[in-house]
């Protein structure tokens, strides 16, 4: 920052004696963070290697940064000032700068889903790649992917996804776009009926996309077979303009993903070939008769759905790290209040208040990224089975990856904005990257099912799973547990002492609570279905899964699911720790500090769900109070960690981009560094000097 200006040597001297008082008691950042690292009861570097896949990754990683550092449209000075046009055309440099580059160097898939994490800019091809090229690979007959992909692999055509209609997200079923075969010419005329079939929200629909991959219900001879994928142009190749009876553009500003051109469509009578509908499965011979798809095909498009769930998990757990470890850093550095006049202030993360918000965090962060290893795991070893046909673990992997998919966005969503807070007025600025994160990334409790519906899902197969157990049936998988519910309704925690809430006592308590629960929806069900008309609509059990019985259970249910699932996040966790220290992936020290932060996540669920554990006299007052207390000594042993356990992610500053969460801790330089960016600042006198600000100011003379 520049001020020129001559002091004179008496000026200076005089304020010489101030700046010396007050430097008595200043600590720079860098010494803060450097004394918080020299604390560690842990090795975060072996700790770095166990959680992100071994020293050969993470060294990749820092080779992928450096080169991206170097390309124009890899660097990230002005990201924080763009205007959402200018976020809309560099994440689409980048994107194209990724998918040359690897052309060019012949690089791995892999290096290419890295370099795309590290770039971090929402925008660009992601529906393309994320959405249009894998419905032709799952949904495509042989000849279909033969004409379509080599156009996709070599950006010829552009592609998105469009289900999502203005009146209708989550019930597919109801969407209200229609596709009517006409024997006569052997195609389909695509038409949007009523304003709110127009489909909404699809990204890269705006601006960019030339093709579509659309949803739309099928009709022949009057007679709906629902929804079915079209392949639908919907740009011109030779000067990118809509084509005849095609209605497409942007559907303007959001809450964040400013480079996303989310779009609108509507099409009138619009004709396309027979050939592009999607016939791997369902088809439509040229005479009109309908070819329905094999029984499997219903699974295999849960396959596709539990794939997404299940990566939406694995991203969460990264997104809340870097969360958490921006702020965790900067309340390290931060200091406020001296204790006594002169003396340094105290660190932020020193006070009670913050460490009980900030250390939970990351210890959810550790949970959400160990389940999300899982369920990627789970979804691998499910997709090696169904290539010979077998289903059978299906059921529980829908299920688990629904309710995980809510509860895992939710807990980074409200724990983004939880670290924002602790991070004070600064918190408020976009240069510390907190708002940006928060803004791209909650979308994600209702994009590939709305986070409620998911929990109803989980609850319908955890009811179903309680009901099979009165009636002498196994519950296997996650609600294995639901097997002891009988003798579980009774039991009452033995814990005596603050010590005794080991990671058993704390799993028991979390299984109690769940069935508690999952008794108490299944009862409150029963009852409501009894009064339900045809007993045929009433699944084993008596239990009606629709309806007003089903409509008003359903906040029970959303509670049991996330019950559920924190006992699941917690139960993987610990399963997760001992896979890593059995393996010689993490030694003594970083297992110490694994399971403490795996029983800080359990306490301070319980705490906040306390009366859950009351209610049915499960836990005393006496026993209630014990848990604030261990989880205020947690929080005391796990002080001198802090900072080693957000290295441990392994977050580079280049991914950050963050002024505050920078890994040498010289926070207010970068802060002031960064702001001198902002394109008010191209000019001294800024832009509203003469046009708004001289003519009211500066007095004129009539004279």
């Amino acid at each position: 920052m520049s001020m020129s200006q001559r002091v004179d040597s008496r000026t200076r001297d005089l304020v010489d004696k101030s700046t010396r008082q007050i430097l008595k008691a200043s600590i720079s950042p860098q010494d803060d963070i450097i004394a918080e690292r020299s604390r560690a009861t842990f090795d975060a570097l072996q700790m770095c290697y166990a959680l992100n896949g071994g020293k050969d990754k993470i060294q990749r990683r820092a080779q992928l940064v450096e080169a991206l550092k170097r390309t124009s449209w890899g660097n990230k000075e002005r990201r924080h000032f763009m205007t959402r046009e200018e976020e809309y055309v560099e994440a689409l440099r980048a994107s194209f700068g990724i998918w040359e580059k690897m052309k060019q160097e012949k690089m791995s898939l892999e290096d290419g889903v890295t370099m795309r994490s590290l770039v971090d800019f929402p925008g660009g091809l992601e529906l393309h790649i994320g959405m249009f090229i894998p419905s032709i690979l799952s949904q495509g007959t042989p000849e279909q992917q033969q004409h379509w992909l080599p156009l996709c692999y070599d950006l010829s055509i552009i592609g998105t996804y469009a289900q999502t209609e203005l009146g209708h997200g989550t019930f597919v079923r109801g969407l209200e776009t229609t596709a009517t075969y006409d024997k006569t010419t052997q195609e389909f005329v695509l038409h949007s009926p009523t304003l709110t079939s127009t489909k909404w929200w699809p990204g890269g629909l705006g601006k960019t996309a030339t093709h579509a991959v659309v949803m739309a219900r099928l009709f022949i001879d009057g007679k709906d077979y629902g929804p079915h994928a079209f392949v639908v142009q919907v740009r011109s190749l030779q000067d990118h303009l809509p084509l005849p009876g095609i209605c497409v553009g942007d559907i303007g500003p959001k809450f964040g993903y400013g480079g996303v051109d989310n779009g609108y469509l509507a099409m009138d009578h619009l004709r396309i070939s027979r050939e592009s509908m999607l016939m791997r499965y369902s088809k439509v011979l040229p005479d009109g008769t309908y070819v329905p798809p094999p029984p499997s095909n219903a699974k295999a498009s849960y396959a596709t759905m539990v794939y997404v769930r299940a990566d939406i998990v694995k991203n969460a757990g990264s997104v809340l790290a870097k969360a958490v470890t921006i702020a965790t850093r900067y309340a390290a550095v931060r200091r406020q209040t001296a204790p006594s006049p002169g003396q340094p202030e105290t660190q932020v993360l020193d006070y009670q208040n913050t460490s009980h918000t900030l250390l939970p965090l990351v210890a959810a962060a550790y949970a959400v990224h160990f389940m999300g290893e899982t369920i990627m795991g789970m979804y691998k070893r499910f997709d090696k089975d169904r290539e010979r046909g077998e289903f059978s673990s299906l059921p529980e992997l829908h299920a688990l990856s629904s309710g995980c998919k809510a509860l895992c966005t939710w807990i980074t969503a409200d724990g983004i904005e939880s670290c924002r807070r602790t991070c004070g007025g600064h918190g408020y600025s976009k240069l510390p990257g907190l708002p940006t994160l928060f803004q791209n990334y909650v979308q994600n409790v209702t994009w590939e099912g709305d986070n409620n519906v998911l929990c109803l899902q989980t609850a319908r197969y955890l009811l179903k799973a309680l009901v099979g157990v009165q009636r002498g049936q196994q519950a296997t998988g996650s609600a294995s547990y639901l097997n002891h519910a009988a003798a579980e309704l009774h039991a009452k925690s033995a814990v005596q002492g603050a010590s005794g809430w080991n990671a058993h006592a704390l799993q028991s308590a979390m299984r109690h609570c769940a069935t508690r629960l999952a008794a108490s929806a299944t009862a409150m069900l029963q009852s409501a279905s009894r009064s339900a008309a045809g007993a045929s609509s009433r699944a084993a059990g008596g239990l009606v899964f629709e309806g007003p019985a089903w409509n008003n259970s359903t906040v029970a249910m959303i509670k049991l699911t996330r019950a559920h699932c924190m006992a699941e996040l917690h139960s993987n966790m610990l399963s997760s720790i001992t896979a890593l220290h059995s393996s010689g992936k993490v030694g003594g020290r970083e297992l110490a500090v694994l399971q403490q932060l795996a029983s800080l996540f359990a306490l301070t669920h319980i705490e906040a769900h306390m009366g859950d554990y009351l209610e049915d006299g499960y836990f005393t007052g006496a026993q209630a109070a014990s848990i604030r207390q261990r989880q205020n000594a947690l929080l005391l042993e796990l002080r001198p960690n802090a900072v080693a356990l957000v290295d441990a992610f392994g977050i580079e500053d280049y991914v950050l981009n963050s002024a505050l969460g920078r890994q040498d801790g010289d926070v207010y330089t970068a802060l002031l560094d960064m702001a001198q960016g902002s394109p008010l600042n191209s000019s001294q006198e800024g832009p509203a000097w003469h046009t708004v600000l001289k003519p009211v100011m500066v007095k004129h003379s009539k004279m």
